[in-house]
């Protein structure tokens, strides 16, 4: 066989292996998108649709990057979901560059009709720390602060004022979100074209931190 005709040969078997692996790939993740979606069937848009006075929206903690994650998988398995973001325009190398950013880093809003199968089927999901609770019971965000974040346009946070008397140690109310009206102690500041806080809350007797989420919705006590 000529040099040719053996990397010709060779192109064929990695094309062929490759295809394979592919195939397999797809195979795989639609395993794991039959699961999730058996797992996540109580807490799917079909049981709203049945119950839909029984139905809120709760806050699910989430991995570190996992918030658009989380947020497809849930819209893939028929479950009514929202990760609040805004596009933002980065400069790196002289270039622009658009992405998307979660306005509360690490949580994502999911509206169901609460039930134990609800609960234990959103927990099983990869990148879910666990739903915000307290001492008397979950977190439910009102439906009023959700429309509010679906109303904001693109870019409208980095339009809004902003308190710089807020620092490290400063005591102040979110103003925006699934934790609207909560008090906080801001653990740092980032100050940036968009000033962005990490915060510290305590939700009836279960403390939590907000990593990342614009000092825009913070108001100071």
């Amino acid at each position: 066989m000529t040099g040719g005709k053996r990397a010709a040969a060779r192109i064929v078997t990695d094309e062929a292996a490759l295809a394979e692996i592919e195939q397999r790939r797809k195979q795989r993740e639609g395993r794991v998108l039959r699961l999730a979606r058996a797992q996540l069937q109580r807490a799917s848009a079909e049981i709203v649709e049945l119950r839909p006075r029984d139905a809120r929206w709760f806050c699910l903690q989430v991995m570190s990057g996992f918030d658009f994650v989380v947020e497809k998988l849930f819209a893939d398995c028929g479950v009514e979901v929202l990760a609040p973001r805004d596009k933002v325009t980065l400069v790196r190398r002289g270039k622009k560059i658009e992405r998307e950013r979660a306005y509360f880093g690490g949580y994502v809003l999911a509206r169901f009709v609460p039930s134990p199968e609800a609960f234990d089927g959103i927990r099983k999901q990869k990148g879910i720390f666990g739903i915000v609770a307290g001492a008397n019971g979950y977190l439910v965000v009102r439906d009023e602060e959700v429309r509010r974040f679906q109303r904001l346009a693109p870019g409208a946070v980095s339009r809004m004022p902003t308190d710089k008397s807020i620092v490290e140690g400063s005591e102040a109310v979110i103003a925006y979100g699934p934790f609207a009206e909560m008090k906080c102690v801001v653990m740092a500041v980032k100050w940036s074209r968009e000033a962005r806080v990490r915060v510290r809350i305590v939700y009836d007797g279960n403390p939590f931190e907000i990593a990342d989420m614009p000092l825009a919705f913070l108001r100071k006590l």
